[in-house]
């Protein structure tokens, strides 16, 4: 199992399906520590964000971001947000 297969098993374990609960997965690109942090989210409507860092990938990661944003949308079929 890779890192990336990993965080797909994590986010499915955090994934609790509750209603009026809105989930999403953010990947954030940071430039000058050159790393790629994953983030697990949830909140209620009209509550504030819980947010939960579940990866933080190395330098070699910043070019396979379209590809882990795909993967992950399509094991877990959440919303991905990205800032690049």
């Amino acid at each position: 199992m890779n890192q990336i297969d990993a965080i797909i098993v994590d986010i499915k374990k955090m994934f609790a399906k509750q209603p009026n609960t809105i989930y999403e997965v953010r990947v954030v690109d940071q430039i000058y520590s050159k790393k790629v942090n994953i983030f697990f989210e949830y909140y209620k409507i009209g509550k504030a964000t819980h947010s939960q860092q579940i990866a933080r990938l190395d330098n070699e990661y910043r070019e396979q971001i379209p590809e882990i944003i795909a993967k992950i949308r399509k094991e877990t079929g959440l919303t991905v947000n990205t800032n690049i």
